[in-house]
Formats: C-alpha cells, sequence, structure tokens
C-alpha cells in the first residue's frame, strides 16, 4: 500500500522533507526505551514525475548497495530492514551497527568508538536521558569499548561508496536524531500516565517537536511512524504537542490514522500504520539506530553487572529473562546501594 501518492506534481515544485520514526525497547523491563528519527530531504525540481515517493522507493533507488536483512543475492550490501528482522536469533548484530554507522556518516558524524559517544552522537542536548553514567562510574565497566568501535575500521571501505546515497542523486539522508528513556526516567513517567504507553508517545513528542523545529524553513514535511501498539486515535495527545497550530483530522482505523498539523509558516504530514518499517526505508532506518544504541546500552550494562556478579549470563532485557537476571543480581544491588527504581522498569 501506498504511503505518499498522489503528490508527486508538488514534489517537481517544492522542496520536501521526510521523516521515519520508530523505537527499540518498549516490551523489556531492563534498559532504555529508545526511539529515533531519520530524515530524508529533497530540493525543489530534483524529483521527477513519478507515484512513489522515496521513502517507499527506497530500496530500489539503492539496490546496488541496500539489501533486505537475509534476501537472496544481499552480499555485501547493507541490510536496511525492521531491526527486528535483521538482529534474529543471536545473529546480524554486525549488520545492524553496519546501519547504523552508515547513517551517522550520511549526515556528517563522526563515527563513535564507545557507547558514550554514540549517545552524544544521537541524542545530542538529552544525552544524559539514557542515563547510562551510572554503568560507567567505576571500575573495568568505564573501559567497555561498544561492538560498533571495533567494527569501524572494516566498515570505512563500504562506507567510502555512500550507501545510503542514491545514485539518481533525488534525495539524501540529512539528519537523525534519538530520545532515548532511561529506567528511572521511565518509572517517573509511569507516575504521570496511565499506562506506558503515556511514555512511549512522551518520547514521540520530543521527535516531533524537533522535527517541527526543522520545518521553520516551510520545507513541506511527511511524518511516517509505526502504530502505537492498537492506537487508532491520537488527535488529543497531538494537540498537546503543538498547542498553538491546526490540526486536521484524517482517516482513524486500523491500517492508517493521519493528521496534518498546521502552523503559521509549516505543515507537518503525519501518517502512523502497522509495520511502517516495512514499506517505508526511513522507518526502517530509524528501526535500526534505535535498536543499535539500545544493544550498545545494554552491553555497558551487562558488564558492569558480570563484574559483580561471577559467571553471570548476560540479558537482553525482556521480560522472562529479565526476572533470571533481577534474581541474579539483587543481592549486589541491595550491597551497591543501587534501588530497583533505578535499573528495573515497573511495567
Amino acid at each position: 500500500m501506498g504511503t505518499y501518492r498522489n503528490d508527486a506534481r508538488a514534489w517537481e515544485r517544492d522542496a520536501v522533507r521526510w521523516v521515519g520514526i520508530d523505537e527499540a525497547g518498549y516490551g523489556p523491563n531492563l534498559g532504555p526505551l529508545v526511539m529515533s528519527a531519520v530524515v530524508a530531504e529533497a530540493d525543489g525540481d530534483s524529483l521527477g514525475p513519478t507515484d512513489l515517493a522515496p521513502p517507499e522507493r527506497f530500496w530500489d533507488d539503492l539496490r546496488a548497495t541496500v539489501a533486505r536483512a537475509g534476501g537472496r543475492g544481499a552480499g555485501d550490501r547493507l541490510w536496511v530492514d525492521d531491526s527486528k528482522a535483521i538482529l534474529k536469533g543471536g545473529k546480524g548484530r554486525d549488520q545492524l551497527i553496519a546501519g547504523c554507522l552508515a547513517v551517522l556518516d550520511a549526515v556528517g558524524r563522526p563515527l563513535p568508538s564507545t557507547a558514550t559517544g554514540l549517545i552524544e552522537a544521537l541524542c545530542g542536548d538529552e544525552s544524559d536521558a539514557a542515563e547510562l553514567d551510572l554503568w560507567l562510574a567505576t571500575g573495568a565497566a568505564a573501559d567497555v569499548v561498544c561492538r560498533m568501535g571495533s567494527l569501524i575500521e572494516p566498515a570505512r571501505a563500504r562506507l567510502a561508496c555512500k550507501p545510503l546515497a542514491p545514485p539518481c542523486g533525488t534525495w539524501r539522508i540529512a539528519a537523525v536524531r534519538t530520545a532515548a528513556v532511561g529506567p528511572e526516567r521511565f518509572n517517573e513517567g509511569l507516575g504521570r500516565f496511565d499506562s506506558k504507553a503515556g511514555v512511549h508517545f512522551e518520547a514521540f513528542a520530543r521527535l516531533l517537536r524537533w522535527a517541527w523545529e526543522l520545518g521553520a524553513d516551510g520545507r513541506p514535511m511527511h511524518v511516517c511512524g509505526d502504530k502505537h501498539g492498537g492506537r487508532h486515535y491520537y488527535l488529543e495527545p497531538l494537540l498537546g504537542v503543538f498547542p498553538d497550530a491546526w490540526i486536521d483530522r484524517g482517516a482513524e482505523g486500523p491500517e492508517l490514522s493521519e493528521y496534518t498539523i498546521r502552523g503559521t509558516d509549516r505543515t507537518m504530514n503525519l501518517r502512523l500504520t502497522p509495520r511502517a518499517d516495512a514499506r517505508d526505508g526511513f522507518v526502517a532506518l530509524a528501526s535500526i539506530v534505535s535498536k543499535a544504541l539500545r544493544e550498545e546500552w545494554m552491553d555497558v550494562f551487562n558488564a558492569f553487572w558480570a563484574r559483580h556478579v561471577p559467571g553471570l549470563r548476560p540479558t537482553a532485557g525482556y521480560p522472562v529473562d529479565a526476572a533470571r537476571f533481577r534474581r541474579a543480581v539483587e543481592p549486589s544491588a541491595l550491597a551497591l546501594g543501587i534501588e530497583p527504581r533505578l535499573w528495573w522498569r515497573e511495567r
């Protein structure tokens, strides 16, 4: 199903911006909730008359350098897909990291060699919200080098060919931003909202406001993301995000929830659909960036506890295994004075 049809003629006249948003870590009890936005832009007159916008023709435009996860003939091409399709059964971590590095390279960011550097590159002035410092405070955990750091040099040859730059030259990856919510902030959010869905939307709102500021140049903006669970109605929370804007409500149902947000000098079209990361290349990149940051965060977290609990198996933080991990580390956490609210998400 097309996501951006019927605007082709407008693309020929105007500069356009697309934003893909996706998250990682909504379900776990351990580690942060991470949500990212990947921005692409096209200048006026750069897009020809086509019924598909760059988010949908992404894989075709980049077919020489990009492939779906595990697809036939993928070879050495970059994997761009839902991060859950890339990181599967304990495999795919290197491909996930390669995708995140490619996004950072595409927007001109230095390639980080530590989890702290990755968070700073993606979260900017909101880096503290990831709450990584507690696990870097003392001892060997401070020296943990993220998996990404070990892959930078091998990745340089691949990045030299600019795998996310389409040969057609009609669009480009322009920016990336991540909102991370560490465990303590997550629990604080649960105190303000009826459910963790409110914490999720709060992170989403941070990225929407960031994207809205980009729109000060008047460039029309199309934002796409996954549905938030089974939710179909978003008008009320959006009014809280944009109190001074006019919001037109479009379709609201299982397949699509659509809204147009209008300010005095900017416009944003927001579309939320199931499995957006399967159809929209920029949403898929956002999924990859979010998952890569969360995985690097968990490496540091696991290294911290491994120092205090000999033989401890690492965890990805999801409910069943998280309970096993909590039982193993709780005595050490008590001895260290680290309260559960600082590391265990209550929902």
